[in-house]
């Protein structure tokens, strides 16, 4: 077993806006931030005594416009205060005071005094847009049309995002930021899972009953569907659990398992214990009542992606779409109904089943275990528990920490996150 360290290369971030968190105690004093022209600029206001409303408004209301105003329950994960999200967006360069009100009252709250910078330039990634819809393909698969991305020639890769059925913040576009790249030595297929975005949901409501089974099954029937051998699998988060499946019931479809900061961890209680308590704010405090928005799905992506790279208004824009998509309100009903989730019984009996089967020297392919530093949901603890598990089972695997990631390693740093994939599961290893 080897455990590597990967630190960040010097590469241009990308954003789309500046995601500027700044948390607040009891006053709301902004003073000694900075806007720059045409971005959007994040803030969490945070206090005890915060009125049900705020406005806020500027001495040159020229200089700024407020982009956005959500009422918080809760400021942050260890914060049980309220308080707001705040957006602001810069049209021209100055100082200018910004003064916070209650909206009701019309009492000042705070002023502070706010720099409005040029604007900057910021080069967009070659990766931008690197999967447009114009470019996915659909397949039967057991009935099920499902929805797919294929790119490059060579040996196979499959990418296989996370989340599960009724989600929105997960598609084959998530790896839109290794896609083009990877093709250089792959031939890359990224498909979006079963009941989740371009792919059909379930034929039957009590098929939901069954869902980790069914994914993990409709990844296999893909596979041999499109008549593949000797892939590449790689599964992020709970895409984990189908790809660990597939490479233990059908070894002869499989030449390379990654698995990154995948479901398949150990069930740890003291080390899932704060990232319980992140997930759970995550999924109530963070959007509103009605479901995400463009910024309340970029403050869920940077509370993720502790380094702020890669976040654009494209993805926080799918989030959206996908969130309000009756197919999706669907699955999601459906899954939230049985409270399917990865703590649900039915994944613990197959995990186990899974471990059982490792443990007994079934899973005969190489395995790459890549983990975020910095990961809030699935701790890096867990990725070395896992890790150690494969090795005690003679499993020829390494674990690859990429420094200043959270739990997404692949968006966060493409070009180092692609280079372990290559030079593990290439032909040359």
């Amino acid at each position: 077993m080897l455990i590597r360290f990967v630190s960040k290369l010097a590469t241009t971030i990308f954003l789309s806006g500046c995601l500027a968190f700044s948390a607040i105690a009891d006053t709301c004093d902004l003073s000694g931030s900075s806007l720059f022209i045409g971005e959007d600029t994040d803030f969490i206001l945070c206090g005890d005594e915060f009125p049900a409303e705020i406005s806020i408004t500027s001495d040159d209301p020229s200089l700024f416009n407020v982009a956005y105003l959500q009422p918080l329950k809760r400021c942050d994960v260890d914060d049980k205060r309220g308080g707001f999200h705040v957006v602001l967006n810069a049209d021209g360069s100055g100082e200018t005071d910004l003064q916070v009100t209650d909206a009701a009252t019309g009492d000042t709250l705070c002023k502070s005094s706010l720099r409005i910078l040029p604007a900057r330039n910021i080069e967009e990634p070659a990766w931008l847009n690197a999967m447009p819809l114009a470019d996915a393909r659909y397949i039967n698969v057991n009935g099920i049309r499902t929805r797919y991305f294929d790119k490059g020639s060579g040996p196979v890769l499959i990418l296989v995002h996370g989340g599960q059925a009724g989600g929105a913040n997960n598609s084959a576009q998530k790896w839109e930021q290794n896609f083009a790249a990877l093709s250089h030595n792959y031939r890359v297929i990224a498909l979006d899972r079963l009941a989740q975005a371009g792919t059909d949901n379930f034929p039957a409501v009590k098929d939901y009953a069954k869902y980790f089974a069914h994914d993990a099954k409709h990844l296999e029937d893909f596979i041999t569907t499109l008549d593949l051998r000797n892939v590449t699998l790689v599964g992020h988060s709970q895409g984990g659990w189908p790809i660990t499946w597939v490479a233990l019931k059908r070894p002869d479809l499989v030449s390379c398992l990654v698995s990154v900061d995948t479901v398949m961890v150990p069930d740890d209680i003291e080390l899932m214990r704060e990232a319980l308590a992140f997930i759970l704010y995550t999924a109530r405090f963070v959007d509103p009542p009605t479901g995400p928005t463009v910024h309340s799905a970029r403050r869920s992506m940077a509370l993720r992606y502790p380094s702020g790279r890669n976040i654009t208004a494209a993805k926080a824009q799918r989030v959206v779409d996908q969130y309000q998509s009756p197919k999706t309100a669907t699955a999601r009903e459906h899954m939230a109904a049985l409270r399917m989730n990865p703590l649900h019984p039915s994944l613990k009996v197959l995990k186990q089943k899974a471990y059982d089967e490792i443990n007994a020297g079934n899973l005969r392919v190489r395995s790459l275990v890549i983990w975020g530093a910095q990961d809030p949901q699935v701790p890096l603890g867990l990725g070395q528990q896992f890790n150690d598990m494969l090795s005690a089972a003679n499993v020829e695997t390494e674990l690859a920490v990429v420094e200043g990631a959270g739990h997404a390693p692949f968006v966060e740093f493409p070009e180092e996150f692609n280079e372990l994939i290559v030079s593990y599961c290439g032909e040359d290893h």
